[in-house]
C-alpha cells in the first residue's frame, strides 16, 4: 500500500451563482485510449495481460440530473462481473481516480507510455467495493489526501514476474488501483456505482464541481488493463440556449424592479 501525503488542496465546493434550474446536457463523451501500456510490464508488452476477462474498450462521460449535477462514467469491459469467478479470481475492481483541468492527463514517456508509473497525479478518487456482494450500491468521492492510495497488486504483491518476490503473476506494477479513506475522511460528494453486462458504472453527485474537462483512470486492482486521458465534455447547445435565457430574463426581472415606483 501506497501512502500518499501532500498539501491540502483548497475547498472542493464553493458558492455560485443562484440561476434557475437547468435540464442536462445530453452529450457523451468517448474515450478509447486503450492503447495505454503503462507500468513495469515484464509479459508481452502489450495492451492486455491475460485473458480476455481483462479487456477495457472505452470509457463514456455523461453530465446527467438537473443542471448536470451528477457525472456519470460508464467503463466497457469484460471485467464486469467478473470478481471473485473465473481466471480473475483475487483480483478486483479499482477506484475511479479523477483530476480536474483542460490539461490534467500528464503520462510520462511517449505513447504507449510503456514506463508511466503513478506519480500523485490524481487529485480524487470515487470508491467502489473491491469484491462487492451485490451488483451495486453507494459510493464515495475522496481527496486523496484523506487516505491511502493502492497501488497495483496481486493478493496484496506488488511486484510482478520474474523479479524476486513473486511467485509467478504478471501484471502491471506501478498503477493506482484502489482507496482506503482514513477512518475520519469525510467525503466530498456521494454516488453509486453499478454493474452491468459488460459495463461498470459509476454516478458522481459533485454538483458540477469536477467541471466537464478532467483526466481519469481505470483499472482492475492487478491493472492488468488500464484506461486513462483526459476528457472534454461540450454541453448541447440547447443547454447553452437555455442558460443564456434564464440570465437574460433574471436580469430582466431586476431591472423591472428596480424601476418599479416606491408605494406606500
Amino acid at each position: 500500500m501506497h501512502t500518499v501525503r501532500t498539501a491540502g488542496r483548497a475547498a472542493f465546493l464553493g458558492l455560485g451563482l443562484l440561476i434557475p434550474a437547468l435540464p442536462a446536457s445530453a452529450a457523451v463523451y468517448t474515450t478509447g485510449v486503450d492503447n495505454y501500456y503503462g507500468g513495469e510490464n515484464t509479459y508481452t508488452g502489450q495492451d492486455v495481460i491475460g485473458d480476455y476477462n481483462f479487456e477495457i474498450f472505452d470509457a463514456k462521460f455523461t453530465r446527467t440530473g438537473v443542471g448536470g449535477n451528477t457525472l456519470q462514467v460508464i467503463i466497457d469491459t469484460n471485467f464486469a462481473g467478473v470478481p471473485g469467478t473465473g481466471p480473475a479470481d483475487g483480483t478486483g475492481y479499482g477506484a475511479l481516480f479523477l483530476t480536474p483541468g483542460a490539461n490534467a492527463w500528464n503520462p510520462t514517456g511517449p505513447a504507449p507510455y510503456q514506463t508511466d508509473v503513478y506519480h500523485g497525479q490524481w487529485a480524487y478518487a470515487f470508491t467502489v467495493p473491491q469484491t462487492p456482494g451485490s451488483s451495486s450500491g453507494a459510493g464515495s468521492l475522496y481527496d486523496i489526501n484523506d487516505g491511502d492510495v493502492v497501488m497495483s497488486n496481486v493478493f496484496g504483491n506488488t511486484i510482478t514476474y520474474p523479479h524476486a518476490g513473486n511467485p509467478g503473476y504478471y501484471f502491471r506494477e506501478g498503477q493506482a488501483v484502489q482507496f482506503t479513506p482514513d477512518s475520519l475522511a469525510n467525503p466530498l460528494a456521494a454516488g453509486s456505482w453499478s454493474v452491468a453486462p459488460g459495463q461498470v458504472i459509476f454516478n458522481i453527485q459533485d454538483n458540477n464541481a469536477l467541471g466537464n474537462n478532467f483526466a481519469f483512470s481505470w483499472a482492475m486492482t492487478c491493472a492488468n488493463d488500464v484506461i486513462q486521458g483526459q476528457v472534454g465534455i461540450v454541453p448541447e447547445p440547447e443547454t447553452w440556449t437555455l442558460l443564456t435565457l434564464s440570465l437574460f430574463g433574471a436580469g430582466a426581472m431586476l431591472r423591472r424592479r428596480r424601476a418599479a415606483p416606491a408605494t406606500a
